[in-house]
């Protein structure tokens, strides 16, 4: 029976990630995967990163970053423990 997992994400590269790990590592099919706002805000994140940051002081700069990420998937029960794992290792 199909199931949706979700998980939120507060760097827009981790949702990235995310995604990746699903498809790549899974194998569940990238149309199961939607990845939106989880408010009205933009999907950038709450946390600058990588490119987002000044190189020489880490600082966010003039980055925008307001609006967490929400990834969702929606599989059969026996990938469910699968999708969650990777949804978790994404933020870390």
């Amino acid at each position: 029976m199909p199931r949706t997992i979700t998980a939120d994400f507060d760097i827009r590269r981790e949702a990235e990630m995310a995604v990746e790990r699903l498809v790549q590592e899974y194998g569940i099919d990238r149309s199961a995967v939607q990845v939106r706002p989880v408010s009205d805000d933009n999907t950038v994140g709450t946390r600058p990163s990588g490119a987002d940051q000044d190189s020489e002081t880490g600082d966010a700069g003039a980055s925008p970053t307001h609006g967490r990420i929400r990834v969702s998937v929606t599989i059969d029960d026996a990938v469910a423990d699968r999708a969650q794992e990777a949804l978790r290792q994404a933020r870390n």
